[in-house]
């Protein structure tokens, strides 16, 4: 947006922002209807208080208000515009032709290595040099479906800034789904895909499934019993600066048998005769990763309300990340990233804005990151 920052929902202002008299007026309008009636007004009911010819006319406001920072709208989505945070929040009142300035975040020449960090994850990237984490592993708060302190994320703009800090060639693995409301899922997972790919400059190199397993018991009468998460491994430039899937390979069910008969239909649709065919003793896992989460960590990870299984970052880190990498876990939560990296020799960056997840992480950090767990990775 022009010359503004979003920080954890937060707007920062980093030049001089005017506001004409009628985009004044029409988000006071915004501002005050809301407080009043506690939603938002449509674009007829704003249509119809300035007495406009039509409802492009709002939207065009709407738009430029938005570009500016001043409100937050949901697309495709009736009564979604609000008033920013920042405005609801500053104890001055935005006048039109008003001129504020913030100076730039100061970059800092060291990364804090090894560390879990208690803050604004968005804002702590923002004081990083560009081009300095090879591997993010991390499961966003999204959706409000867990109690995460009161705190709420702004997807975009975090993925804007784990964007710029990767290295060419880095990796984002996220695990994230889609809360369920009125039997309709929210999309939150397919709208961040769309966000992160199109507007902010990643490549969607795969999406994995992780297989989860219900609750067996779970009696589910109205729709189906929800088995996967979905983990969409996101690329920043052309191919991924480092590639080793050996330790994700599993048993081939016919491994060491030679098989007959076996015909292959390339890509252009041509057929290759068929030939005897020697299955190899290991493949690839595919894209369906299973992961028992039943026992799956400590009474003490379990003190956070949404976890990933332990193995899960091992795998993603061993796979992308090259022995004297970093690894970041912008919403660390209990610590299972951190561990994991530093179990594996892996340099490490943890934060939480809560302080209560941030102590979860380093007595895990303390207690499973130990000469007798590292063996056993």
């Amino acid at each position: 947006m022009d010359n503004f920052r979003f920080i954890f929902g937060i707007i920062l202002y980093t030049g001089m922002v005017t506001l004409t008299p009628k985009q004044k007026k029409v988000l006071d309008f915004v501002k005050e209807y809301s407080a009043k009636k506690e939603f938002a007004p449509s674009h007829e009911e704003i249509k119809r208080h300035f007495r406009l010819r039509s409802v492009a006319t709002v939207h065009e406001h709407l738009e430029t208000l938005e570009r500016k920072g001043y409100v937050i709208r949901e697309k495709n989505q009736p009564r979604s515009v609000e008033v920013s945070p920042f405005i609801l929040q500053t104890s001055n009142v935005v006048r039109a032709a008003t001129f504020i300035d913030v100076a730039p975040p100061r970059i800092v020449k060291k990364l804090p290595l090894n560390q879990i960090i208690c803050g604004d994850s968005i804002e702590i990237m923002r004081s990083w040099p560009s081009s300095s984490i090879d591997i993010v592993v991390t499961s966003p708060p999204y959706d409000k479906i867990r109690d995460y302190k009161g705190f709420a994320l702004n997807l975009s703009a975090a993925g804007q800034e784990i964007y710029r800090v990767l290295k060419n060639g880095g990796i984002a693995a996220m695990v994230i789904q889609d809360q369920t409301k009125e039997f309709g899922k929210s999309l939150t997972s397919f709208r961040t895909i769309l966000d992160w790919c199109d507007r902010i400059g990643f490549k969607l190199f795969e999406t994995v499934i992780y297989r989860k397993y219900g609750a067996e018991g779970a009696w589910w009468n109205k729709r189906f019993r929800v088995d996967h998460e979905y983990i969409p491994v996101f690329l920043k430039g052309g191919r991924p600066q480092y590639f080793n899937k050996e330790h994700l390979k599993i048993p081939s069910k016919h491994g060491g048998k030679t098989m007959t008969g076996g015909g292959t239909r390339l890509t252009n649709g041509v057929r290759i005769a068929t030939r005897a065919i020697t299955i190899n003793p290991m493949k690839c896992r595919g894209t369906i990763w299973e992961y028992m989460t039943a026992g799956d960590g400590s009474r003490l990870k379990h003190q956070h309300p949404a976890t990933f299984p332990n193995q899960l970052p091992y795998d993603f880190i061993q796979c992308f990340c090259p022995k004297e990498g970093i690894v970041l876990d912008p919403f660390v939560g209990s610590g299972t990233t951190t561990v994991a990296a530093k179990n594996l020799d892996r340099s490490y960056i943890g934060i939480d804005i809560a302080p209560e997840y941030c102590n979860i992480a380093r007595k895990r950090m303390e207690i499973e990151c130990n000469e007798k767990q590292q063996k056993m990775f």
